[in-house]
């Protein structure tokens, strides 16, 4: 079976990437809050009517690839070779879909704008909470689904990406950041206390 995408789905994808980059240039160069959406979709080479089937606002543009991402982080924590433990697995799945690494000027050109412009963080605060549910899921999948085990896998979720949005929020406030070192130092935190409270609910 081919699992490679659709023509169009290709299409779609480069049009989504064409959007995206023209307007991370635009709010490099003129701010964010003075780049309009036209700017943007004339940068990119459409019409404004076009950008909005991609992005329903100019905030999603920063997030442009979060349902992938999400969808992706779900596949990642169902897999895994056998022995890993939970937090290990989850600090693998997070790290393969966020992948600090791959690049870093789009992740900190995206960390400022988070710390810098208050629409932005909210909609980032909005749907981080599809990342912690897939957290959640694979941890209850584990612990069981008893409201108890729920509750602590929901704890951890929060406290994961609590972290990672502190070492976001660092990444943008220094001069020659590290995203990579900065984000295993924020799994290095959850890992240590949340592995007590996880401990609580397995046998």
């Amino acid at each position: 079976m081919d699992d490679r995408p659709s023509l169009r789905e290709r299409n779609r994808q480069r049009t989504a990437g064409e959007i995206e980059g023209a307007a991370f240039d635009l709010f490099g160069g003129h701010g964010y809050e003075a780049t309009t959406v036209e700017q943007i979709a004339a940068a990119a080479g459409v019409s404004a009517r076009t950008f909005f089937r991609y992005f329903p606002t100019k905030e999603d543009v920063v997030f442009g690839d979060h349902a992938a991402a999400v969808a992706r982080l779900r596949v990642a924590l169902a897999e895994g070779p056998a022995g890993e433990s939970l937090l290990r697995r989850v600090r693998r799945a997070v790290l393969t879909v966020q992948n600090p690494g791959g690049n870093p000027e789009r992740e900190l050109a995206r960390a400022r704008l988070i710390g810098d412009v208050p629409a932005v963080r909210a909609r980032f605060l909005h749907l981080v909470e599809d990342f912690e549910d897939a957290v959640v899921d694979a941890l209850v999948a584990e612990l069981g689904p008893d409201e108890e085990a729920r509750a602590r896998a929901t704890i951890v979720a929060a406290g994961v990406f609590g972290a990672l949005r502190g070492a976001r929020r660092a990444s943008g406030a220094l001069s020659h950041p590290d995203p990579q070192r900065l984000v295993a130092e924020a799994f290095d935190l959850v890992e240590h206390g949340a592995g007590r409270l996880l401990s609580r609910t397995t046998p």
